[in-house]
């Protein structure tokens, strides 16, 4: 199944250097003496990691920031520098840094932690609670997926029927996004809101006049730009449209332009090493791409992994044995090509036509090979 954006947000500029500060003051009692605590999130897109010791159940964090950042807390091991074992359990809690003091108090673990101080968490909170309903039927559709026999989840009466109970999923908590952005037009909150569901062909409009109803400092925000970028996404990447160009850089520093394939029929493939159903749907693409690469047919790879993902963004290649160029700003959701597309869940693509112009998107399973079967059949 579908893996839908993970929220990111930025706020706006504190004029002076003290009003960065941000200050984490955690007090966990079912902590021991010898546990440490990684604190991990970006600025600037650059990925930033700090660690404590954890004394009498308590430790803590300082540092500056110009935009409150997500960010998340991890028990006795980083799993962006030591990647998780199957299997293995590790504590952490995610939420947002803003430059405030903030304090955490749990009695048992990371995960359980309550935050005071920060009425970004405090706004996030009120947000989850009207998300829960969606995630609780996503979490119960997945398992109904994936406890299926492998040749049911192929079966695709099967998996068309899963896709239109998705798809019904996603407006159901669309709507709670939108709802959200109405009832708190001074959250920074709504901004995330609105990023999540701008790019939604039956949203936009909605979430346009949303974010045109927000608090003007709200509207000056580097967030409110890019919900303005996704909220032209739907009219540009219509069925018939120039596909947009840009330039990333490969795996070795390569640039490359989508242009560059002008004149070949091309799959822009939007993936992640760490998304589960893109690495589930590469065998599909490697197939397609092997059997059609000496029609005139070829696969641009665009990663969202996120700053600090490179190696695992490498190994999945060759895992996954990815034959074709791969692209990435490692940005993660905040991928330049991603936004200009406005890709906001991933596996998603578009079949891009020797002209330039998108003939197809979100082309998936059998359906990606029916497609080409129809444009190289007789070729």
């Amino acid at each position: 199944m579908r893996i839908p954006i993970l929220l990111s947000f930025v706020l706006c500029p504190f004029l002076l250097p003290a009003q960065n500060a941000f200050e984490i003051k955690a007090k966990v009692d079912g902590l021991r003496d010898s546990d440490k605590v990684y604190l991990v999130y970006n600025v600037n897109d650059q990925q930033r990691t700090d660690s404590a010791n954890v004394k009498n159940g308590s430790f803590s964090f300082k540092g500056a920031i110009q935009y409150p950042e997500a960010a998340s807390l991890f028990l006795n091991k980083n799993p962006y520098v030591k990647k998780q074992e199957k299997g293995e359990n590790i504590d952490y809690m995610r939420f947002y840094i803003e430059p405030v003091k903030m304090t955490f108090l749990a009695s048992d673990s990371l995960k359980n932690t309550k935050i005071s101080g920060s009425r970004v968490n405090a706004d996030y909170t009120v947000l989850k609670s009207m998300l829960e309903p969606t995630n609780k039927k996503f979490s119960e559709l997945n398992k109904e997926y994936y406890a299926l026999p492998a040749e049911k989840q192929k079966d695709k009466t099967i998996f068309d029927s899963l896709v239109r109970r998705e798809k019904a999923i996603v407006r159901e908590m669309n709507l709670a996004y939108l709802d959200f952005a109405g009832k708190h037009p001074n959250s920074y909150i709504s901004l995330i809101s609105l990023q999540s569901i701008a790019a939604e062909a039956d949203f936009s409009e909605q979430a346009g006049i949303a974010l045109r109803n927000l608090s003007s400092s709200l509207k000056q925000t580097p967030l409110a730009k890019d919900i303005s970028t996704l909220l032209e996404a739907p009219k540009n990447t219509q069925v018939g449209k120039a596909a947009m160009d840009f330039t990333q850089n490969t795996p070795d520093g390569k640039p490359v332009k989508l242009s560059d394939f002008k004149g070949q029929y091309v799959l822009l493939d939007f993936w992640a090493s760490w998304c589960g159903p893109c690495r589930e749907e590469n065998p599909t693409v490697v197939a397609a791409f092997n059997k059609y690469r000496g029609k005139g047919f070829t696969v641009l790879g665009v990663s969202l992994d996120s700053p600090g993902q490179k190696e695992a963004w490498i190994k999945a290649i060759e895992t996954d044995q990815l034959a074709w160029t791969q692209v990435s700003d490692l940005k993660g959701w905040n991928n330049g090509a991603a936004k200009m597309y406005g890709v906001r869940g991933i596996p998603a693509n578009f079949l891009i036509d020797p002209a330039g112009k998108i003939i197809a998107r979100n082309l998936r399973g059998e359906t990606l090979e029916k497609e080409l079967e129809k444009i190289f059949s007789g070729k």
